[in-house]
Parts: C-alpha cells; sequence; structure tokens
C-alpha cells in the first residue's frame, strides 16, 4: 500500500453498528476503519454476523443502531448515488434467474448508470474472459453453482466501483479462475479502490488480505494488519498463522468420533 492510501480517510466506516432481529443480536456494537486500497478479511464462524454486517453495509439491510460512512458520505439504504459506487455479490447472489447472462450484465450495467454500448463491451469481454462466452444465450436458472458465482462476480464489477463486497466470492469456482479474480482483486486495491470481503478459506485470506477483522458472536473480537507480518498476535500470545489466531478465538471442535 503506498504513503497516499495510508493516510487516506477511511473508505468504510462503521460506528456502533448493531442489527437486531427481535431478541436476537446479530451484530452487535460493531466499529470498525477501512482505508482505501485495502483487500480488507472479514471473517467468523457461521452464524457469527458477517453476511448480516454485509447486508447493512450495502443497505441490503437496514441497522438497528449506528452508523456507516462509505467513501467518506453518510450511508443509508436509500442512497442511491452512493450506492453506484459500490459493488456487491451478496450471499444469496441476487441473480434474475429467467435472464441471459449477456441480458443480464447489461441491465445490470446501465442500473449503474452505463450507456447501453459500454455495457456490452463490458459483458462481451467478461463473458470471454471468465470461460462463459458460449453460455451467452443459455439462461442463468440452468447455469452451475460455479457459473452462477462468475456471473455475479462479473456483475459486481461491471461498473468499475470504487467499494467491492463479496461474500465467499471463491467458493465453487475452479482453480484457475480464483488465481485470475484474485489478480483483478490485488490490482484493483493496488489502483486505490478496497475490497471488502468474508471467506472461510483463511490460507487465502493470509495471503490475499492486508488486513483481517475477526467477529464472534456479533462482537469484534480481533482486528490486525497482515502486510508482511511474520507472527501475529492475539491476547499477548504469537501465532504463526491465520487459522491458529482464528481457532483460538473461535474455539476449537472436539474432532474425535467413536468409529473413527
Amino acid at each position: 500500500m503506498n504513503e497516499m492510501q495510508q493516510n487516506s480517510a477511511p473508505a468504510i466506516q462503521i460506528a456502533g453498528l448493531t442489527k437486531r432481529y427481535g431478541d436476537f443480536t446479530a451484530v452487535d456494537n460493531l466499529s470498525l476503519a477501512v482505508l482505501s486500497g485495502v483487500i480488507y478479511g472479514f471473517l467468523g464462524p457461521n452464524g457469527a454476523g458477517k453476511s448480516t454486517t454485509i447486508g447493512c453495509l450495502t443497505g441490503l439491510l437496514d441497522p438497528t443502531s449506528g452508523s456507516i460512512e462509505l467513501l467518506g458520505e453518510r450511508f443509508s439504504s436509500d442512497a442511491v448515488a452512493l450506492k453506484r459506487r459500490i459493488g456487491v455479490m451478496p450471499e444469496g447472489l441476487a441473480l434474475l434467474d429467467q435472464l441471459y447472462a449477456d441480458e443480464f450484465l447489461v441491465f445490470q450495467a446501465q442500473m449503474f448508470g452505463l450507456d447501453k454500448k459500454t455495457a456490452q463491451n463490458r459483458t462481451d469481454e467478461l463473458l470471454q474472459t471468465l470461460g462463459l462466452a458460449d453460455t451467452r444465450k443459455k439462461r442463468i436458472a440452468d447455469f452451475s453453482t460455479g457459473m452462477r458465482k462468475k456471473i455475479a462476480f462479473a456483475a459486481a464489477v461491471i461498473h468499475s466501483p470504487e467499494i467491492l463486497f463479496l461474500d465467499e466470492p471463491f467458493e465453487s469456482i475452479d482453480p484457475t479462475t480464483v488465481a485470475m479474480l484474485k489478480e483483478w482483486l490485488r490490482r484493483f486495491a493496488a489502483e486505490g479502490r478496497t475490497v471488502f470481503m468474508t471467506s472461510h478459506v483463511l490460507e487465502t485470506v493470509e495471503k490475499l488480505c492486508n488486513h483481517v477483522a475477526i467477529i464472534k458472536e456479533g462482537k469484534l473480537a480481533w482486528n490486525a494488519a497482515l502486510n508482511g507480518v511474520s507472527t501475529l498476535e492475539y491476547g499477548g500470545q504469537q501465532y504463526s498463522s491465520l487459522e491458529e489466531v482464528f481457532l483460538t478465538i473461535t474455539g476449537r471442535q472436539d474432532s474425535s468420533l467413536s468409529w473413527m
């Protein structure tokens, strides 16, 4: 990360973010600052509140309380102009299954303000690069899980957003495409833009992300930079890998079976 990016205002600023569903608190008083030019890993066990947090940060969910700023502006679910500056690959993918792949991507791009010619050109390039050119006239409903993930990623980046929110972006995608997407994200961040992503593949997060936060039961449990760090610290102890920190925070499960 260069000096300008390090000294810039946060691309994402969360203060006291809370989301409740009745008596259940999914996100509990969460505060974070994410700088521009960073690939930020947002981790936690299943049910920790990761997807709920991304839902609040992208306007898919309304927080119960707390504040969100994106790109220096106050964000809410009706901040239409600000939403055009972000890209989202949500947990549920949010695809229009009855459309063809190229129809969907052109529609997505035009919704974000691109003219039809630019939308079509970017769609053609994305489908070709992602190995989906021969599926152009195949309905998304007939796509495999991996193909759907590729289309969801393409829809998130087609308008060149300044912040990219990705919920499990690499799951079910073939290794060759995963390697390409990682390179895209590195270039994206090198240009001063920001990636905020969840993943359960800790080795990938450790190699790709500049900074990582771990939440547990909706609360922030750990928050640290990874750039050039040989050991990670938690609770006064040194750890050699992100996996060790994660398991220490979230708890190790008993792996014994009576028959194994």
